[in-house]
């Protein structure tokens, strides 16, 4: 079944990526309305457009820098954020009120986001099992780096193509209280940190400037899906292919990639 999109609802709704100048409804945080959760400059909310029928949209505010992302936070503020995210989505799963719950990112005007400010989406969908289409082989691959029990892979089956990079962690804990999870929670942030300055500044030149991270708890494991965003693939759009770069370029990319995460020993 198709999800629904009610373009009725969209109406006013503010789009900076492709309208520069729009004025920025999450730097006027005294302004929100239908707060569910604050955590210092993290806010998780309702979203007022609820463009999609049969579900619960919220946004989660990551920081009260307009400019900031992912790619730039100190660590101490990525950590904080992660934590903050992973928590709130849980709540949603928890609730037991949805088929399933998903939570996501999109930054630039190629993501599919309408706002710069950094936010993610948690949408709860009350028909749609969002996990219906995936695959374990989605988040198999080149094995890059591994240090405990968190790992990095490229997708060699990807869910849409053509360069995914998947960081694993243990689920669940980044709500524990143990020293080695809250250690592996803050390293699971640093790694999908140098996954996306990797796609944005190295990858294919650095000439990406949108990606998405996907998030999803599997066999025991919460996975993010990082990909950068290109105009998509009329392979993709008319005939559900999707597409990998040849085997050559994603051993070089797992080679530098792997050089990054290093780093973080």
């Amino acid at each position: 079944m198709a999800l629904v999109f009610d373009v009725q609802q969209a109406n006013g709704k503010p789009d900076d990526n492709r309208r520069p100048g729009t004025a920025c409804p999450f730097c006027d945080t005294e302004g929100l309305a239908n707060i569910i959760e604050r955590d210092g400059d993290c806010i998780w909310l309702e979203n007022k457009f609820k463009t999609l029928r049969a579900t619960r949209q919220t946004v989660l505010i990551e920081s009260a820098n307009h400019d900031a992302d992912l790619a730039t936070y100190e660590p101490d503020e990525l950590h904080h954020v992660m934590r903050f995210a992973l928590g709130c989505w849980q709540q949603m799963i928890d609730s037991q009120q949805y088929l399933s719950v998903l939570m996501y990112k999109n930054k630039g005007p190629l993501s599919g986001g309408s706002l710069v400010h950094p936010h993610m989406q948690i949408v709860g969908f009350e028909q749609e099992d969002g996990y219906a289409s995936l695959t374990s082989a989605n988040f198999e691959g080149i094995n890059v780096w591994r240090q405990g029990r968190i790992s990095v892979n490229i997708s060699t089956e990807p869910i849409m193509g053509f360069f995914e990079v998947n960081v694993s962690a243990p689920q669940g804990i980044a709500a524990s209280d143990d020293a080695r999870d809250q250690a592996e929670a803050d390293l699971f942030a640093d790694a999908i940190q140098v996954a996306l300055r990797y796609i944005l500044h190295e990858h294919h030149g650095g000439r990406a400037e949108s990606y998405n991270l996907f998030f999803y708890h599997m066999d025991g494991r919460t996975i993010a899906k990082a990909l950068p965003r290109w105009v998509v693939s009329p392979y993709f759009v008319g005939y559900r292919l999707a597409q990998v770069n040849a085997e050559t370029t994603l051993y070089i990319d797992a080679e530098r990639l792997r050089a990054h995460l290093e780093t973080l020993v």
